[in-house]
């Protein structure tokens, strides 16, 4: 497991696998939440929803990423 100390939590992260199995109702209330947040985003004037890189902790490479993100001032 990667060392993720000094990680601040800023993305919360859902497999579409792990959605696949909510109820129609949990999909749609969900579905809500989302469009709320991208059009807040919007009238920010940002992005809808950014795309982003996943990496679990639990993979051999994560600690060589860290150490890349933190190279580059992301990590933190």
């Amino acid at each position: 497991m990667a060392d993720t100390f000094g990680m601040k939590m800023k993305f919360t992260v859902l497999k579409h696998e792990d959605i696949g199995k909510l109820s129609w109702e949990q999909k749609a209330n969900l579905s809500e939440i989302q469009e709320k947040i991208s059009r807040n985003r919007i009238s920010e004037r940002k992005r809808g929803f950014p795309k982003y890189l996943v990496i679990n902790t639990d993979e051999p490479y994560a600690d060589e990423v860290i150490e890349i993100m933190k190279r580059h001032g992301h990590w933190g």
